[in-house]
């Protein structure tokens, strides 16, 4: 496997860095995880900065920057090569960076801690990069603690469609390199706002139990249907974001792996992106996983 890091000077990427480091020790018995650091200067930044020194310089100062938030991460014997590029933006070039060395995918921060409130959650870069989505990207509160990495399975956000296919045969394919098993949750509702006008607390209940029995069916096939047949898997019912992250707690999960449908401004502007919102709010580290990919990792 190889992971590209997107490395800030400002330590929103401490948390990545941590689980780039913890990804490459629990591969280490089964495959060589391969670590590439990239740190982006952009374009009107350089500019600023070489009112003081020159370029090459600049770089220069850059890399050894780089290299401590590294080492302070606790990564410094792992992620020894770093990247200092230049380019207009941040998240263009951390996509490009992943193509370039051939990456299996981006490892990245956000700006809002595991349970920090606030306004501003992803930060620009990782709101672009998610709307790119040029590979699998994983999303890392920047205050992740290595020890609430749980022992559990993996969590996959399942919808029993196509559209989820390349995040389950990717979520099998990761845990089957760091050693975990895997459960696909599905989480269902109906919008009950006027419910209570027609139907009796007694009626709602049966409603809801045969709505989670045929979701609970359907899941059951198109997972045996996809060569998921032994996998375990699980129906919740509620708000998408959180039942997905309440299993993640339920089963001490380390991560959660989504798939995204790759929605346009206005679509997004009409339907929130649950695969958006999952990264931006979930304490623990969520992978998004193109429709389009392959869903196998690189040995």
């Amino acid at each position: 496997m190889k992971w590209i890091v997107g490395v800030d000077l400002r330590h929103r990427s401490d948390g990545a860095i941590k689980l780039a480091r913890w990804l490459s020790e629990r591969s280490a018995e089964r495959e060589r995880c391969e670590l590439v650091g990239v740190h982006v200067v952009e374009a009107s930044q350089m500019a600023a900065l070489q009112r003081f020194d020159p370029r090459p310089a600049v770089l220069s100062r850059l890399a050894e920057e780089a290299a401590l938030v590294v080492q302070n991460a606790g990564a410094g014997e792992i992620l020894t090569k770093i990247d200092v590029i230049e380019g207009r933006g941040a998240a263009h070039s951390l996509e490009s960076a992943c193509i370039y060395h051939h990456g299996d995918g981006l490892i990245i921060g956000r700006k809002a801690g595991a349970q920090e409130h606030t306004l501003v959650r992803l930060g620009s870069v990782a709101r672009h990069i998610l709307h790119a989505l040029p590979a699998p990207v994983f999303v890392v509160a920047p205050d992740l603690d290595e020890s609430a990495l749980g022992d559990g399975p993996i969590i996959v956000a399942t919808v029993p469609t196509d559209a989820s296919l390349s995040a389950c045969n990717f979520a099998r394919a990761l845990g089957e390199r760091i050693g975990r098993e895997v459960v696909f949750v599905r989480v269902v509702t109906v919008p009950e706002d006027y419910a209570h006008i027609y139907w009796s607390g007694e009626a709602l209940e049966a409603f809801r139990a045969e709505f989670l029995d045929r979701a609970r069916e359907q899941l059951r096939d198109w997972l045996a249907a996809n060569g998921f047949g032994d996998a375990r898997y699980e129906v919740r019912y509620g708000p998408e974001v959180g039942e997905l992250v309440a299993a993640a707690n339920l089963h001490a999960s380390p991560l959660i792996v989504t798939g995204s449908r790759l929605l346009g401004t206005f679509e997004r502007m009409l339907t929130p992106s649950t695969s958006s919102e999952l990264a931006a709010h979930a304490p623990c580290p969520v992978v998004v996983v193109p429709p389009d990919h392959r869903g196998k990792l690189a040995t």
